[in-house]
């Protein structure tokens, strides 16, 4: 299921940018460190669901469609929209220390959920969560290579952090207990919570743009 909304929802905000050919919306969604020094906060997740290339989200969302229903499967719906929301929030704000360069894309996310399958291989002694692991560092060590190029423009400072914090994340949050109660009802609120300030992030790029066409 979030895996289903997370591809919706990228795609949607891709088309509804690329048809409406509205630069303000990520002008105000993108993670850049004036806005973020400026208070806007909800930059450190917007930035996660927006995409300008064609190519930029069909690379991601193709990423996400291989690795997110292995990561929902794993840790169950609540716990990888969990990992997806710190991940996104942990990558663009590590970005934001180590470059003042503008950007966005879901690859922080993916990069979270890329590090909670390597976490799965470390407190699982399953084979396949030891052969994710291992093809998972192999795949994440090549983009931080090709992220480190210059003829490439990827924030490989976004992927960074947002490997951290799925990892943690995930490390933290085990796997499914159905009979521990509450527990799952933690990560059930845990869920709610990163929903809700998704929607309130993008409810405060609304205002602002709401904002910038009456000044206009």
């Amino acid at each position: 299921m979030a895996t289903g909304l997370l591809l919706l929802v990228n795609s949607a905000f891709f088309l509804a940018v690329l048809l409406s050919k509205n630069e303000a919306f990520p002008l105000f969604a993108a993670k850049t460190l004036p806005g973020l020094a400026a208070g806007e906060w909800w930059r450190l997740l917007t930035a996660g669901y927006l995409h300008i290339y064609p190519m930029h989200i069909l690379m991601n969302m193709m990423s996400l469609y291989n690795l997110g229903p292995l990561a929902e499967e794993m840790f169950g719906t609540r716990r990888m929209f969990t990992i997806w929301t710190v991940s996104t929030i942990g990558g663009f704000l590590l970005s934001a220390v180590w470059t003042p360069a503008p950007s966005l894309g879901a690859s922080a996310g993916i990069f979270g959920l890329m590090g909670a399958m390597i976490a799965a291989g470390v407190i699982s002694r399953h084979p396949y969560a030891k052969y994710l692991q291992r093809q998972l560092l192999i795949n994440a060590g090549l983009g931080f290579i090709i992220g480190s190029l210059p003829m490439f423009p990827i924030d490989n400072a976004a992927h960074l952090g947002g490997m951290i914090g799925g990892f943690g994340t995930a490390w933290v949050a085990g796997f499914p207990r159905p009979f521990d109660d509450a527990r799952e009802k933690l990560w059930s609120l845990l869920s709610i919570v990163s929903l809700a300030l998704t929607i309130y992030a993008f409810y405060e790029v609304a205002m602002k743009l709401n904002q910038f066409a009456v000044r206009l």
